[in-house]
């Protein structure tokens, strides 16, 4: 990546930065949200060299770390050069997520400690954590102020409220901010609403304008214009999330909307660029988190780059059939012989299962 970065882009600041967001120094305002599965070491690596002023663990569980769980700390592991990153828990109570945390903070360093209560999946709510924490203020500030003492940072991500509940998202707000709160990003959707829909940038506008500074916006971040709306309904930072796996360049693009000086690179990427790109990660993916989730990675990022470039069809279904890491980098290597080859025809019994949809 280097070769194509005159200047670091996880140092190049709009006006007014660096400054102290939620307890925390950063570059910029735009930061890596928390993405199961996907925010893994390489991944944030991969995304702090592209701008982002701040990255995430993957939501870690709790009670997975104090009761020993081998997967559950390779979570945490990472490399300095992800710095500024939060380390993201969850838990149903405050006793739990402060035996985590304890864990956590004694196997490496963290700037900010953030309590999911924004998660809606069935496997996290059922046991009380999540979204589930939403319709229980009273341990959810409680889960903040035993956090306070441990000398970070506490953060916290929220949904909205729906309209017919006994509390308003304001409310629950100020309810965190009164235990001790840092810094709160809310999501633009009901835990109810889960990923569907359009996430209501209006209702987090009326969060960010009551506590000025202290609320980050999330939700459907797709391009640079819908992260530089969240700042314009008063957000102080943005999670980008889903969408830069639509778009690898989506941190650069805002962050030259922005007003920051982005190599002109990263605006207009060639085919040659964003396949060494793609090799860099995938190799660090490979060496770190093993073959499956390169390939899955790798899969998910063909989708998304080489738009507009002519026979790119081809070449997404080509990755699609990869059984193994090396196959893929042969194609990525080769993608110019690919391109030039007769078009195969490709049917849903020749796809892996679960990749068919991508192309459909």
């Amino acid at each position: 990546m280097q070769k194509y970065i005159n200047k670091k882009l996880d140092n190049n600041k709009p006006e007014g930065f660096p400054k102290k967001i939620g307890g925390v120094m950063v570059y910029n305002p735009i930061w890596l949200a928390p993405l199961a599965g996907i925010t893994f070491s390489s991944i944030r690596s991969f995304y702090k060299a592209m701008g982002v002023g701040l990255v995430h663990t993957e939501m870690i569980s709790a009670v997975g770390l104090y009761r020993g769980g081998r997967k559950t700390k390779e979570l945490l592991n990472g490399k300095e050069d992800e710095h500024p990153v939060a380390l993201q828990l969850f838990a149903s109570n405050s006793e739990d997520i402060v035996r985590g945390a304890e864990i956590a903070l004694n196997i490496r360093k963290f700037d900010a400690i953030e309590v999911n209560m924004a998660c809606p999946m069935p496997k996290v709510t059922k046991r009380g954590s999540g979204s589930k924490l939403l319709e229980n203020p009273y341990e959810a500030a409680n889960i903040i102020k035993k956090l306070k003492p441990f000398g970070l940072p506490v953060w916290s991500k929220i949904r909205i409220m729906p309209k017919k509940s006994n509390i308003t998202t304001c409310d629950f707000c100020e309810n965190l901010f009164t235990a001790g709160a840092d810094y709160i990003f809310v999501h633009g959707r009901t835990a109810a609403e889960k990923y569907g829909g359009i996430a209501s940038r209006n209702d987090v506008q009326e969060v960010a304008l009551r506590f000025p500074g202290l609320i980050g916006g999330s939700g459907d971040c797709y391009t640079a214009e819908n992260i530089i709306e969240y700042f314009d309904k008063g957000c102080s930072t943005v999670l980008a999330a889903r969408g830069i796996l639509r778009d690898a360049f989506l941190i650069p693009k805002t962050l030259k909307l922005l007003g920051c000086d982005v190599p002109t690179q990263f605006m207009d990427p060639d085919m040659d660029m964003q396949t060494e790109l793609l090799l860099e990660l995938g190799h660090s993916i490979y060496n770190t988190e093993g073959e499956s989730s390169a390939l899955m990675i790798s899969r998910r990022m063909l989708a998304a780059l080489f738009k507009g470039f002519p026979g790119v069809v081809q070449l997404r279904r080509r990755g699609a059939l990869v059984r193994t890491w090396l196959e893929m980098e042969d194609l990525l290597i080769n993608w110019k012989d690919i391109l030039l080859q007769p078009e195969v025809q490709f049917t849903k019994e020749r796809f892996p299962r679960g990749i068919v949809g991508e192309f459909e």
